[in-house]
């Protein structure tokens, strides 16, 4: 469901110079982090040579060596397959999804031949050339090798990294293509009711992309990685995930790279902090009494614990070109989790198994809010139909923004998600969601690029941040120091969270 009307003016947000060193809890930041989500990864099946590929990059910017747990997600937000790494003190791993998916072969630390052996790993060489222009007593740490894990992956564990040797059987590798193509072969419809059940579901027409994706087109899905305590082949949705391995060091940064015969596009992973006083900043949830946070579904609504991990945002801003030509192409891709669902509420899955279900229906209630304006400041406003099929009701998607009632060839949009696009939380919807997104664009016979969207609100960690305030020229530190939630406590520049 969308709305297009009136002018808001676009404010860089920033947090004032006077805030506390800590206060990138809440900025969506690309700073060392617990978590890493890579929200859009894809595959193409039918051409594994020269169709879209994926790369992941992981490093660890600590000097300790890390257990770093990867899960893989389908695109309608369920876990199918996990894997461990583990790194030394520095070390990076990059790995390429087309690897796992169509060769079966799980990323490993060592370069060179499989061995049984590759996951223990001797700490890397430190480089000394620069050791004149430092002062005495300040270096840096040398890197730890793996070996200092000891039994948090050793040999003798089931989960260990050295197994991966043996290649994924292709029983299991069919079956992991039907779980991540299920959304493109499915029967999916569309319905304007706001409660679940959705009744009376119908196909649109004309059909939007929402009905007329198939298996032909890349298959999309994303992947988190947390720093863990022990090679483990538990799910976060598991019981113990978030009680005995999930840890908050934050030490990770990575980037995904996107590639296709005549292009290549990167992007960052979107970085997620952990912060014990997390409570102190964040909204807190009626539902369970715990902050907001990225794994809230699973750590504090299943395990009633707090992951202590910042939520994403609620509303973004994003440009798009080449409108009604062809000389410029414009997608916006798109990710999105609940707060307290383990599925996006306006997405409602029939039948079959949580896998692979039946049928898949998207709801027009509840859906996001957007606003768009071209470079002259022309608006569109939607009178047909009353409401607008929802386009975006996976967890990770791309759509072409001709598919959306945009003004003119090149302008911008703003994009809002439920609860920033309520007035009333009690009246709107029974979530709390947590967003992503970017613009891809496509120069044929050039190449492509992606820009990041710019976040413009965060319900999760600001909740007055709700139309009309959304982020837009927000204060974020006032005398009495960092902003917070209403209700919260005030953080003062002398409380230093552990990190």
């Amino acid at each position: 469901m969308h709305r297009i009307s009136g002018l808001i003016g676009l404010v860089v947000i920033m947090l004032a110079a006077t805030g506390p060193a800590d206060a990138n809890i809440c900025a969506f930041d690309n700073v060392p982090a617990a978590t890493l989500l890579f929200p859009f990864v894809a595959i193409d099946y039918n051409d594994p040579v020269g169709g879209m590929s994926s790369q992941i990059s992981i490093t660890n910017t600590s000097w300790q060596s890390q257990v770093v747990h990867v899960t893989v997600w389908t695109d309608f937000g369920e876990a199918i397959l996990n894997f461990n790494i583990i790194l030394t003190g520095y070390d990076v791993i990059r790995f390429d999804m087309d690897q796992i998916f169509q060769s079966g072969q799980l990323p490993v630390t060592l370069w060179g031949a499989h061995s049984t052996n590759e996951g223990v790993q001797d700490r890397g060489p430190m480089s000394t050339a620069n050791t004149l222009n430092q002062t005495p007593g300040i270096y840096l740490e040398p890197p730890e090798a793996t070996m200092a894990l000891g039994d948090r992956c050793s040999p003798t564990n089931t989960s260990y990294p050295g197994l991966y040797t043996t290649p994924i059987p292709a029983a299991f590798l069919s079956l992991f293509q039907e779980y991540l193509q299920v959304s493109q072969i499915t029967p999916r419809f569309s319905s304007d009711d706001c409660d679940k059940p959705f009744d009376n579901p119908y196909i649109a027409n004309p059909p939007p992309w929402w009905q007329n994706r198939s298996d032909d087109t890349p298959t999309w899905f994303y992947l988190t990685a947390d720093v863990v305590e022990n090679c483990n082949r538990l799910f976060p949705a598991a019981p113990g995930y978030f009680t005995n391995e999930a840890l908050y060091d934050n030490v990770l940064v990575g980037d995904i790279t996107w590639r296709s015969a005549g292009w290549v596009a990167a992007a960052p992973a979107v970085h997620i902090e952990a912060d014990y006083n997390l409570g102190e900043v964040a909204t807190t949830n009626p539902m369970s009494g715990f902050p907001v946070s990225f794994y809230h579904r699973y750590a504090a609504i299943t395990s009633g614990v707090s992951d202590y991990r910042e939520p994403l945002p609620t509303a973004w801003s994003m440009r798009y070109q080449g409108i009604g030509t062809d000389f410029i192409g414009t997608s916006f891709l798109a990710w999105k989790g609940s707060t307290n669902y383990e599925k996006p509420y306006d997405l409602e899955i029939v039948g079959g198994s949580p896998y692979s279900p039946d049928e898949l229906i998207a709801t027009n209630c509840l859906a996001y809010t957007y606003y768009a304006w071209d470079e002259d400041e022309n608006v569109v406003t939607v009178t047909t139909p009353a409401v607008e099929i929802n386009q975006l009701p996976l967890a990770t998607q791309q759509i072409d923004a001709e598919e959306l009632q945009l003004p003119g060839g090149d302008g911008w949009a703003l994009f809002i998600w439920p609860p920033s696009n309520w007035t009333s939380v009690v009246a709107g919807p029974p979530d709390i969601w947590q967003t992503w997104m970017g613009s891809l664009f496509d120069y044929p016979g050039q190449g492509r690029v992606f820009i990041p969207a710019n976040p413009i609100a965060n319900y999760g960690c600001f909740s007055d941040q709700v139309s009309p305030i959304y982020g837009i020229n927000y204060d974020y530190v006032d005398q009495n120091g960092y902003r917070v939630s209403p209700g919260q406590k005030r953080r003062s520049t002398s409380d230093k969270s552990p990190r």
